[in-house]
């Protein structure tokens, strides 16, 4: 078994072959190690290697299975972490240098849950400026491995490249606006965007807390499922965390089923403004649902402009406040787009957060209520209501390091963000998935987005498709 084999092996497929004895998690390692030194000078997708940490957490379980012991759920399976993420004894820089060096006192609670499962932790990957929209200037950007003329997604944009380029199996990604969703659809992943609460942020360096959710960004479905059900669950130490949040099994996505589904089609939002090649991808994505037995349902989705205004007056003010401890104090060593953005948060007044948070409410109750059995919102919905809403992601195509606040480049960019950030108010869970390519090769993807709590119902959805399409199933030509 080569190593070009085990870069591109699914979970499934990989704990299969190491539960026959075929590799090691050592073995698995050490490819992807030898991966990471042959590519990544090109790719520039990871901020901190730790070859000799990895090597010791593979030699670990390695001895464990040899001992008899169950192997985890996610076994040997290599895995890149977003540098928002804390781990002990190592600096959290979150894309600046304005954080300084200072070691993390103790892990994040989804990297503690990542190891209790089995996972190898390879290192950390680059990101945008404290989540935003821009590389810092002291980062070498990542480059897209599809194609290096193309975005490659912000601000999860390591975690995309890493992932899309056979570098590790999966990688945690964080969205506020649409950071796991930008570079899943840029990178040709799915990427999963749980409700707000379902995983825990508690040692995750926030962007903006309410907005924050994270995430596993993997090759397929069926991948992120695995890795959800490990993240996902309740926190006692973290205030964000839904204390009603039930553990999220495999089977929903290992049993794929999309029969007497319906699935929510608002041609005005999907199409208007977006590019034709992500509108026809989308059209085929429905066709594709249609026949498998899905219901598609056309309808009318509650107005979203309101929301991009909530959006900013919350964002703003809660990035401020995150930054409270070095912004003004470290002035000198933000760059222009984050500190703009701080600034902006520090003069949102009392009835400007009022009225986002009315919106923001209002909106949240209006989406619920197209999932709802009977919603009067949806009228032409099922009487069961609708199981998703598909939805584009990047209504553009378009080019490496666009930055999403320069709206003259572009005016599909100004557009960006109502596909994403609606979402992130209302706190509801999306899948995003790759449904083609365009005529310069790279991935065009969409996403699905659902009521709370409901992943496993996604994720079934996504990995019927995902059996019936080989989208996600093409690699990049490294």
């Amino acid at each position: 078994m080569n190593a070009e084999e085990i870069a591109w092996f699914g979970i499934e497929e990989l704990q299969l072959e190491i539960g026959k004895g075929e590799l090691t998690a050592s073995e698995v390692t050490e490819a992807m190690l030898a991966r990471i030194d042959r590519l990544d000078p090109r790719l520039q997708a990871f901020s901190a290697l730790w070859p000799e940490r990895a090597r010791q957490s593979a030699s670990k379980l390695d001895s464990m299975q040899r001992t008899g012991e169950p192997l985890g759920t996610l076994h040997g399976v290599t895995v890149a972490l977003k540098d928002l993420c804390d781990v002990a004894g190592e600096p959290t820089r979150a894309g600046t240098t304005a954080l300084g060096d200072a070691p993390a006192a103790e892990n994040a609670e989804v990297v503690d849950r990542l190891e209790a499962a089995g996972a190898v932790i390879l290192g950390k990957v680059k990101m945008t400026e404290g989540a935003f929209v821009t590389h810092h200037e002291s980062v070498t950007p990542p480059v897209n491995p599809w194609n290096s003329e193309r975005w490659t997604g912000i601000s999860s944009s390591g975690s995309g490249v890493s992932v899309a380029a056979g570098l590790c199996t999966a990688a945690l990604g964080t969205d506020t606006g649409g950071s796991i969703r930008y570079p899943s659809a840029a990178c040709g992943l799915t990427g999963l965007k749980p409700t707000h609460g379902r995983v825990s942020l508690r040692g995750v360096f926030p962007l903006a807390d309410s907005l924050d959710h994270i995430g596993p960004m993997a090759r397929s479905a069926t991948d992120a499922a695995r890795a959800f059900s490990v993240l996902c669950g309740h926190d006692p130490k973290d205030p964000w965390s839904l204390a009603h949040n039930p553990a999220a099994g495999t089977a929903s996505a290992l049993l794929p089923s999309v029969r007497g589904r319906s699935i929510g089609f608002d041609a005005s939002y999907c199409e208007e403004g977006v590019d034709p090649a992500i509108t026809q991808a989308i059209r085929g994505v429905l066709d594709v649902l249609r026949e498998l037995g899905a219901e598609i349902v056309e309808f009318s989705l509650p107005t979203i402009e309101e929301a991009l205004g909530a959006w900013l007056f919350l964002g703003s003010a809660e990035i401020a406040n995150a930054h409270a401890d070095t912004y003004p104090s470290r002035k000198d060593r933000y760059g222009a787009a984050l500190a703009e953005t701080i600034e902006l948060g520090q003069k949102v007044s009392g009835r400007e957060v009022a009225y986002a948070w009315k919106t923001r409410l209002a909106l949240s109750r209006r989406l619920e209520g197209l999932f709802e059995v009977g919603g009067e919102t949806c009228p032409k919905a099922a009487p069961e209501g609708l199981d998703a809403i598909i939805a584009p992601v990047i209504p553009g195509l378009f080019p490496a390091n666009t930055n999403l606040t320069d709206a003259a480049s572009d005016p599909a960019v100004s557009l960006s963000m109502r596909f994403t950030s609606p979402f992130n108010l209302s706190g509801s869970p999306s899948l995003t998935m790759p449904g083609g390519f365009d005529v310069e090769g790279a991935p065009i993807g969409f996403q699905l987005v659902g009521a709370h709590r409901a992943e496993s119902k996604l994720l079934a959805i996504g990995s019927a498709f995902q059996a019936a399409t080989d989208w996600h199933a093409r690699h990049p030509s490294l």
